[in-house]
């Protein structure tokens, strides 16, 4: 498959940063690669499919918000669906993919309320370069934010990246869709550094959620 010339550039300055294809293996998926698309103004998949096993107790998973404060997946039962989006962490430079689909979440915001959900954003790995990660979600295409709308979590322990089997040095990229009552109903891990759903796979499959 031949991607258009700025995705290749971006793999390129990718590897150049640290967050090349080198640290990555490839991941064993439990079903085949369905047909997908980009677009030119997207790194990632408009359509996008499961590609893995669906984690049946994914909902035991707990995390730490930037204040210190636990947050279990539970903590949103019968109020809300969760998008729960695993970035790469830290491997001596930010990834420019995270950073891109970081920004694109919070400049997307709205249209995820809209639906009932609420993202939450995972950093796995130490708290030490955490700050840099949240300054660089706030720079999106448009404009600078205040704040990031949604919660940034840490996964310092590697416990989520560990029991959904993502490791690599700490994370393939992953995202997954859960309704109010816990249920899983979209997984999806990235083979690549920019393999992931775009902003507007995921409104699709919230959508779904509302048929």
């Amino acid at each position: 498959m031949k991607y258009p010339t700025r995705l290749t550039l971006l793999c390129l300055i990718g590897s150049l940063v640290g967050c090349g294809d080198s640290d990555v293996a490839p991941v064993d998926k439990q079903m085949d690669k369905p047909p997908m698309t980009r677009t030119a103004t997207s790194p990632f998949w408009d359509e996008v499919e499961t590609n893995t096993k669906l984690p049946m107790d994914i909902n035991e998973l707990t995390f730490v918000d930037t204040q210190g404060n636990k947050v279990a997946l539970t903590d949103f039962h019968g109020k809300k669906n969760v998008v729960l989006v695993i970035t790469r962490g830290f491997y001596g430079q930010l990834c420019p993919f995270c950073r891109t689909q970081s920004s694109r979440l919070v400049a997307n915001y709205e249209e995820f309320a809209k639906r009932n959900a609420e993202i939450l954003l995972v950093y796995p790995g130490g708290a030490e370069h955490l700050q840099e990660f949240i300054d660089a979600a706030k720079v999106s295409e448009k404009k600078e934010v205040d704040q990031i709308p949604f919660p940034i979590l840490l996964d310092s322990d590697l416990q989520a990246v560990n029991f959904l089997q993502i490791a690599a040095e700490l994370a393939f990229p992953s995202t997954y869709i859960l309704d109010k009552q816990g249920n899983v109903h979209f997984a999806y891990v990235g083979e690549e550094i920019n393999d992931r759903p775009s902003v507007k796979a995921m409104l699709a499959e919230l959508d779904k959620l509302q048929q």
